[in-house]
């Protein structure tokens, strides 16, 4: 995924920043939810619920907009 694009899909969700670091290490650097949480130093819970938030996004995204390149 682009940085560009994720950055457009963490700012149309709302997330904070560290809460979209966490996001990011999850979704390109493929690190766990509590490996991210730990880095960040946020909760595994607020961690998993704003990837969740993330990927709802993605997939509202992807189903509205086929041709989209996501």
């Amino acid at each position: 995924m682009r940085l560009d694009i994720f950055n457009q899909v963490a700012d149309l969700i709302g997330l904070k920043k560290r809460s979209r670091e966490a996001v990011w290490l999850i979704e390109i650097d493929g690190m766990t939810c509590s490996g991210a949480a730990r880095q960040m130093d946020l909760s595994v819970s607020t961690v998993s619920r704003a990837h969740a938030r993330f990927r709802r996004a993605i997939g509202a995204i992807n189903a509205l907009t086929p041709h989209l390149p996501i």
